[in-house]
């Protein structure tokens, strides 16, 4: 599910800004590592969150951190 969310976010992504383009492939790649992404994951969050230039990017870090609370301990470091 955590894939997806990333998945999704990759794929529309518009491009125009580089958080929104750069920080959903990133987040992607954290998501399929499977580890933990902790202070990683914190910076990408606070990038998107602060510096895309659409709702779309802004969005991404709270859906991510609504699916972390849902599931719990599985997704450790992800509600950050």
């Amino acid at each position: 599910m955590l894939r997806h969310i990333w998945q999704f976010a990759a794929a529309e992504s518009c491009g125009a800004c580089s958080p929104c383009r750069v920080g959903s492939r990133r987040g992607l790649e954290l998501a399929s590592a499977g580890d933990p992404p902790g202070e990683e994951y914190g910076r990408l969050s606070r990038v998107l969150a602060e510096a895309s230039l659409c709702a779309f990017g802004r969005r991404i870090p709270p859906a991510v951190r609504s699916l972390a609370r849902a599931y719990g301990g599985r997704l450790t470091g992800w509600d950050q």
